[in-house]
């Protein structure tokens, strides 16, 4: 499974960009860095409320390791504030911001290994779950 991670990742930001996209979001920017200190996978702009949302994608394949929501502990909802943070003086953005997380969950390796295979840009074509939390705290 190690070998197809990083192109499931990559599957699992274009899913999520996709589903920002549609709920009507303008993604603004993907995997923007601040040096060491971490990386945001989605920023986008939500103009009905005007907010800036900072997105973490994460995309597991079944549960057995747990909900990929999981993952998303205290710690990194600070760092991802933190980094929010960054980004809205670096592009010197006037507006509230919230972290939201985008959980994609592929139903088995197979449809894993297929969706890599075939160079899937959306994985609600292999049947993946995908759950939105809005306003982490």
């Amino acid at each position: 499974m190690k070998d197809i991670r990083r192109d499931l990742g990559l599957a699992g930001e274009d899913t999520a960009a996709a589903v920002v996209d549609e709920a009507g979001l303008t993604v603004l920017g993907r995997n923007w860095r601040d040096g060491r200190r971490g990386e945001i996978d989605l920023i986008a702009a939500d103009p009905a409320s005007g907010t800036i949302v900072v997105i973490e994608v994460k995309t597991r394949v079944g549960n057995r390791l747990g909900s990929a929501l999981e993952a998303v502990d205290s710690r990194k909802l600070r760092r991802l504030r933190g980094l929010g943070g960054a980004w809205l003086r670096a592009t010197g953005t006037r507006a509230r911001a919230r972290v939201d997380a985008i959980a994609i969950t592929v139903p088995d390796r197979a449809s894993a290994r297929r969706a890599v295979a075939d160079r899937m840009t959306d994985l609600r074509e292999c049947g993946a779950r995908i759950d939105w939390v809005e306003g982490l705290s």
